[in-house]
């Protein structure tokens, strides 16, 4: 059995990290939050035990954060996070995989002190400066299998989050945009995942995706904001020499599992192509590509978008780009 931790059999890893405070500079109508000195220190370790048909792995972060705003209270938080996961080899070229987390995460700045208007967003965010501490415990299982010319993998996971931070609208307006407000309640998300890519001969691949999730308030089972639908895609990636075609087409289903204030989003399928040929030399790589998205100019709207209501996403269009790398 070979061990490696903290009492010296091996290898142990640690971090240290310090971000020393800093004064805020954010002024003038545009800013949307007070100035604010801030501060955070984080240690976290790692460590590992192979028992050869099993692979263990265990983490522990400790993490402060503080935050002196002007004009209001000062906050700060201190929590504990760790994890623990196995790898199991299943058969030759799979294997299963399980972690388990119980996290903390402090409020973000923007969280707690935001008051004003967000351009990007199209919205007046106000945050709420008594927010708690996140408190999460999840699960993540997966089984993988990897060849030559197979690809896959299936992952399902399972969060509860104690005082979950959510921003939503709230129906109303303020200074002409719509009003959205950082809110805190227990949530639970509770998904799966799945790819396939494989190659029907060398060099020609077929890419397959599918996801789903459902993430949603625990009182009430209200559904949360800006939640992905059921989401897939199918690709094509062929290449010869230093040439590359990858097509691509991503559909996604309906969403009507809707928070109050949000509006049902239809569903779509977009085609993209991409295309790209690599000149190598000795010392260098040209890198010239070319992509064409949504292909058929379809027009759809985008779930996770804050702006879905007011604007739809880009129509057709075409990028092109050339990359250089010294080497």
């Amino acid at each position: 059995m070979f061990f490696r931790g903290f009492f010296g059999f091996g290898v142990w890893m640690a971090a240290l990290f310090l971000l020393c405070p800093a004064e805020g500079l954010a002024g003038g109508e545009e800013a949307l939050t007070p100035p604010v000195s801030s501060g955070s220190f984080a240690l976290f370790a790692l460590e590992e035990l192979d028992l050869k048909k099993a692979r263990l792995q265990f983490g522990g972060r400790m993490e402060h954060t503080g935050y002196n705003p002007d004009g209001l209270p000062e906050r700060s938080f201190t929590g504990l996070s760790a994890a623990a996961g196995i790898h199991v080899p299943l058969w030759r070229n799979g294997a299963f995989v399980a972690n388990y987390t119980r996290a903390h995460r402090a409020p973000a700045l923007e969280e707690l002190y935001s008051n004003g208007a967000h351009v990007g967003n199209l919205a007046y965010e106000i945050g709420n400066p008594r927010l708690r501490w996140e408190a999460s415990h999840g699960l993540d299982l997966l089984v993988r299998h990897e060849t030559g010319r197979i690809h896959g993998e299936a992952s399902f996971f399972h969060y509860r989050i104690s005082d979950f931070v959510y921003l939503a609208f709230t129906g109303e307006e303020s200074h002409g945009l719509r009003v959205a407000e950082y809110s805190q309640a227990d949530a639970r998300f509770t998904g799966s995942e799945a790819t396939l890519d494989f190659a029907i001969r060398p060099g020609i691949w077929i890419n397959l995706g599918l996801d789903a999730g459902r993430s949603e308030l625990v009182q009430g089972n209200t559904p949360l904001p800006r939640i992905p639908p059921m989401r897939g895609r199918v690709g094509f990636d062929a290449g010869y020499k230093g040439f590359s075609l990858k097509p691509e087409i991503q559909l996604s289903a309906r969403q009507s599992r809707i928070y109050p204030t949000e509006t049902p989003t239809a569903g779509y399928a977009v085609f993209d192509l991409a295309a790209s040929y690599t000149y190598a030399r000795r010392h260098a790589a040209h890198l010239f590509s070319a992509t064409l998205f949504n292909a058929a100019d379809c027009l759809y709207r985008n779930h996770l978008s804050f702006i879905k209501d007011l604007a739809p996403e880009m129509g057709r269009g075409i990028r092109f780009s050339y990359t250089l790398q010294i080497f």
